[in-house]
């Protein structure tokens, strides 16, 4: 049994198909087959149930997966061992980052850390925290801002921040007049929203199941300047974390009568092995928050 042998399963599995697969690791389809037949063979067992439109697990392929993904990842793990012996003169910082936190919160955090570790590299991943979560379940980061309550058993985590989700309005807008916005009263206004993965669909289905009601969402938007800008014009209103909201964004903010707060923390796998440049920058940023 051979590593690449190993790869070319699991990537067939998470691709779905022998094609997708070659594609995904730039090898040739044959290549591909001829390595799982061969793999198929040492084991006496298939592994694949082959059809038209892709592939499929049989029963001694679901066990097999298992193991073959705990041995690709601890060879991963070896070799960022291997690596963190090299010391702190290079390496990769990677950490998946919600927008308005990586917007606002972090910027003064990764400039101190840059400051002490010039050598280091910092790779920040946007996305929403519940995507973030996913990634590092999956192995695809090894640090990540997540929602205190999203923490699953698998991680451990370090407190950074609590922020309070406010209503983001032009100036001018109907609801500014009030000192603080009832849920029913905002479900009735047109919503420009982040994308699925973040954590304000939370606070929208909590809403919306409390007042039995749908929301009037006309825009969906990753992009933060753009959201704002909407709001701004008065085309619609948004859900946002306080921290995000600056004072020469020209918007009006309110508390909801229920407040809706978040603890957000800085989380990463318990079983997974952490790159020595990502070590440091987790104790880094766990010291610094305390702090202050």
């Amino acid at each position: 049994m051979e590593f690449r042998q190993l790869q070319h399963f699991v990537a067939i599995v998470e691709t779905g198909s022998i094609s997708a697969a070659a594609r995904h690791l730039y090898l040739a389809q044959p290549a591909i087959s001829a390595s799982i037949k061969k793999l198929e063979n040492e084991l006496n067992m298939p592994l694949l149930h082959r059809r038209d439109r892709g592939v499929s697990l049989t029963e001694a392929g679901e066990k097999f997966l298992q193991h073959a993904k705990q041995i690709l990842k601890q060879t991963k793990d070896a070799k960022l061992a291997m690596q963190a012996i090299e010391g702190l003169d290079q390496g990769e910082v990677e950490i998946g980052v919600p927008p308005m936190l990586g917007s606002y919160f972090f910027p003064p955090l990764v400039m101190a850390f840059k400051h002490q570790y010039p050598a280091l590299k910092l790779n920040i991943v946007d996305s929403g925290t519940r995507s973030i979560r996913k990634k590092l379940l999956d192995g695809d980061l090894e640090l990540g801002v997540v929602a205190d309550h999203d923490l699953p058993p698998e991680f451990e985590s370090g407190k950074l921040i609590r922020e309070e989700m406010v209503v983001a309005m032009a100036a001018d807008h109907p609801l500014a007049e009030f000192e603080r916005i009832e849920y029913k009263d905002f479900l009735k206004h047109e919503l420009i929203l982040f994308g699925k993965g973040f954590y304000h669909h939370s606070l929208i289905d909590k809403i919306c199941q409390k007042e039995k009601e749908s929301p009037k969402i006309a825009f969906t938007s990753n992009l933060l300047p753009l959201v704002k800008s909407v709001i701004r014009k008065g085309y619609a209103i948004s859900p946002m974390w306080k921290v995000a909201i600056q004072d020469d964004d020209e918007l009006t903010t309110r508390p909801f009568v229920e407040p809706f707060c978040i603890d957000l923390s800085l989380a990463w796998r318990r079983d997974s092995y952490l790159s020595r440049a990502n070590q440091v920058f987790r104790d880094f940023i766990l010291e610094e928050v305390k702090k202050n």
